[in-house]
C-alpha cells in the first residue's frame, strides 16, 4: 500500500496539466473519471477547450467484467456531470498523485488481462518465397491462415494492413469508439443525390476493420448463419459446391456454443457445432426490463418470440448468438489466429500494404508487391495467392494489379492483364454489409470466381472472403463470411490432394 498524504494544490496543478497538456496521451481514450473539478487552478475553460480537441480528461478503468469508477478527495461534486452525481461514489481521503497513478498501474494490468499477446511482425524480406500469400487478416483470412498452416509441409504468409487488434476492440460496447481511427479504413460513401439526403455531405461511413480480424473485430459481435434458401440460390446459379448441406456442415465445424442454457435444449444442442475455434454465447444483457419489454412487444404485433432465432430459420423475434467469451470480443484473430502464431510454417506481416499482384505473361500470379516499412517488396508464392481484403479492398487489388473491366481500367491509366467485367460493378448490400464485388459463378462475362473460388482466367489466384457472395444471406455476413474461410480452405486442400483435416478446436 501508498503511504498517503495529502497532495498540495501546486502538486496537483502540475501533475494534472502534465496530462492534459501532453499531446502524446489520448485523453479521449480514458473514461471514468472526470477531472474537471480536481484542482480548480487548472482552470475550467481550459479543459472545455482541451475537451473540443478531443483530449478529454477521463480516465478509463477496464476489467473484464465490470469497471471501476475511482473519484478523488479533490473532486468536487458539483462540477460532474448530472449522470455521474448519484452513480459515482463520495470523495475518499488520499493522496491524489498516487491514487492517479495507481489508477493508471490498474488500467496497464487489466490490459494485459483482456488482450491477447500478438508475436512482432515477421522480418520479411524482398525476394522471400512462400507456398501461400494470403492477403488480409479478416474473417476469413483468419481462417485461412490457421487451416492452411496446419499442412507442415506448407509455408504459409499472412499480410495484414493494420496491426494487433486495440484495447477498445476486445470491449464489447467499444465498437464503435474505433470508427474513423488507424484501426478503420475510414471509408465514406460518395453522394448519389438518392441516398442518405439527410445526412451532412449526403454520405455515411462505412467502418471496415483494419487490424488483425478484421471487420470481426469492430463489428457488432452479431452471429448467424443465414437460412437453406440463400445457398440454395447460390447453388442454383451454377455454384456446385455450395449446396445447402455442404454448407451447414461448415457451420458446424467452426462453431463452438457455449451459452449454457441454450445447450440444454436438445434441438439447439445438435444444431450448432460444439468444438469448433469460433466460441458463440448469448449476451448477459444487463436491462433486462427493456429486453423483456421489447420481445413483448414484437410479440404483440404477431412476431414468434424463439429461444433461437436460427432454429426457426430466422423467422420470429429472439436474442442473437455472439461472438464473445468470458466478456470480451471473440474476433477470428482471437479464435483463430492467436494460437497459432508460433507455427514453424507460418508467418504474419503486419502494417504491410500490398500493392498489387504479381502476373507473368501466361496471367499466372507469382507473387504480390508489399509496402513495408516504408519501402516496396515483392515477395513470392509458388503456388498460390489469395485475396482476403474484404469486398471493398479485394475487387480495389484486382483493378490495380490489372484485373477488371478493361474500359473501366484504361481510363484509370492501368494496363489490363485480364479482362474480368464482373469485378466491382455487382455490389449488394444492407447497411454495413456489403458482398458480391468479386461474385461467385461459372461465366466469366458477369462472375469473377469460379465454385471453387478461382479468378476466372488466371492462374494461381483465389478471392476468399465476403466479396464472392452471388447473393447476401437474410442475415449479418460475418458469420457466412468465416464459413466461406473454411469452405475455402479445403477447397485449396482438396485440390492439392490434402483431404480429411478435420482438426478441431485450434
Amino acid at each position: 500500500m501508498f503511504q498517503r498524504r495529502r497532495a498540495n494544490n501546486k502538486e496537483v496543478t502540475s501533475f494534472l496539466q502534465q496530462i492534459l497538456l501532453n499531446d502524446n496521451i489520448k485523453m479521449n481514450t480514458f473514461d471514468c473519471l472526470f477531472l474537471e473539478g480536481l484542482c480548480p487552478s487548472v482552470g475550467r475553460q481550459k479543459l472545455i477547450e482541451l475537451r473540443n480537441k478531443e483530449f478529454e480528461a477521463l480516465i478509463h478503468v477496464y476489467y473484464i467484467h465490470y469497471i471501476t469508477i475511482v473519484k478523488l478527495n479533490y473532486l468536487e461534486n458539483n462540477c460532474l456531470p448530472n449522470y455521474l452525481k448519484d452513480s459515482c461514489p463520495k470523495p475518499n481521503t488520499g493522496d491524489v498523485f498516487q491514487d492517479i497513478i495507481s489508477t493508471f498501474q490498474l488500467l496497464v494490468t487489466s490490459t494485459c488481462l483482456i488482450t491477447d499477446k500478438w508475436e512482432p511482425s515477421a522480418d520479411i524480406k524482398d525476394g522471400d518465397t512462400f507456398n501461400f500469400i494470403i492477403v488480409g487478416a479478416g474473417s476469413a483470412g483468419c481462417v485461412l491462415a490457421n487451416r492452411l498452416s496446419e499442412v507442415k509441409s506448407w509455408k504459409v504468409l499472412l499480410i495484414e494492413a493494420g496491426g494487433d487488434p486495440p484495447l477498445e476492440s476486445y470491449i464489447p460496447p467499444y465498437d464503435q469508439r474505433l470508427f474513423g481511427t488507424y484501426s478503420d479504413w475510414q471509408y465514406k460513401t460518395v453522394p448519389t443525390g438518392k441516398t442518405n439526403c439527410a445526412n451532412v455531405g449526403e454520405s455515411v461511413k462505412w467502418p471496415r476493420g483494419k487490424m488483425l480480424g478484421g471487420s470481426s473485430g469492430i463489428n457488432g459481435m452479431v452471429y448467424f448463419r443465414g437460412v437453406a434458401n440463400d445457398f440454395k440460390q447460390w447453388f442454383d446459379l451454377g455454384n456446385k459446391e455450395w449446396c445447402p448441406d455442404i454448407v451447414f456442415k461448415y457451420y458446424k465445424k467452426l462453431e463452438s456454443l457455449q451459452d449454457q442454457k441454450l445447450l440444454r435444449n436438445p434441438e439447439i444442442r445438435d444444431l450448432y457445432g460444439l468444438d469448433g475455434p469460433q466460441v458463440l454465447n448469448t449476451f448477459n444483457r444487463t436491462d433486462q426490463e427493456q429486453v423483456k419489454n421489447l420481445l413483448e412487444s414484437y410479440s404483440q404485433i404477431g412476431l414468434e418470440i424463439h429461444e433461437d432465432l436460427q432454429l426457426a430459420n430466422l423467422l420470429g423475434a429472439g436474442l442473437s448468438r455472439d461472438t464473445a467469451y468470458n466478456g470480451r470480443r471473440a474476433s477470428t484473430a482471437t479464435t483463430y489466429l492467436s494460437q497459432i502464431q508460433h507455427r514453424e510454417n507460418f508467418k504474419i506481416m503486419k502494417n504491410a500494404f500490398v500493392v498489387k499482384i504479381l502476373l507473368d505473361d501466361n496471367s499466372k500470379v507469382y507473387g504480390v508487391v508489399v509496402k513495408y516499412k516504408g519501402e516496396e517488396i515483392k515477395v513470392f508464392a509458388s503456388e498460390e495467392v489469395i485475396i482476403s481484403a474484404g469486398s471493398i479492398n479485394s475487387p480495389q487489388l484486382l483493378m490495380l494489379s490489372g484485373i477488371g473491366e478493361k474500359k473501366h481500367l484504361e481510363s484509370k491509366n492501368i494496363d489490363c492483364k485480364v479482362d474480368l467485367p464482373g469485378v466491382a460493378p455487382q455490389i449488394v448490400t444492407t447497411i454495413y454489409h456489403p458482398v458480391g464485388t468479386c461474385s461467385m459463378g461459372p461465366d466469366p462475362s458477369s462472375a469473377v470466381v469460379d465454385s471453387r473460388l478461382r479468378v476466372h482466367h488466371v492462374k494461381g489466384l483465389r478471392v476468399i472472403d465476403a466479396s464472392i457472395m452471388p447473393n447476401i444471406t437474410g442475415c449479418n455476413t460475418n458469420g457466412p463470411t468465416i464459413m466461406i474461410g473454411e469452405r475455402g480452405s479445403d477447397l485449396i486442400k482438396e485440390d492439392y490432394g490434402i483431404k480429411d483435416m478435420n482438426k478441431k478446436g485450434h
